[in-house]
């Protein structure tokens, strides 16, 4: 048996080709576009979940300036009516953090997977 755990994106077409079975989302939530499949938490592991996000970055050096504009223009651009049909239909959901917020979850994930990596013992 093969198993794998990708976003809903990745996969989208083999789940609806009948070529993959989705067995559990990994999310807080069920997804919108696989509701009958149970969340990895529903399956009997609870307190799982895993967020699969993308994140834009800059040099440590750019401008606080710089770095403000381009965070307004990407939320603007994401909040876009066609671009939120466009995500949704991947089952792509935006939720915009930025600066404090973005940095909050880096340092949270990075201790989160740094404790799993150091209890299973995993080396380079």
């Amino acid at each position: 048996m093969t198993a794998f755990l990708l976003p809903y994106a990745g996969l989208s077409e083999q789940i609806k080709a009948g070529q993959l079975r989705a067995l559990a989302s990994a999310g807080r939530g069920r997804t919108n576009m696989l509701p009958s499949v149970p969340t990895i938490a529903e399956s009997g592991y609870p307190g799982h979940e895993v967020d699969f996000w993308n994140g834009l970055f800059a040099p440590a050096t750019t401008p606080e300036n710089v770095v403000s504009r381009l965070a307004a223009w990407i939320i603007d651009a994401i909040g876009q009516p066609t671009i939120v049909s466009n995500l949704a239909g991947q089952g792509l959901y935006p939720d915009p953090l930025c600066g404090s917020d973005f940095r909050a979850l880096l340092r949270a994930q990075h201790e989160q997977f740094g404790r799993v990596i150091r209890e299973a013992n995993i080396k380079e």
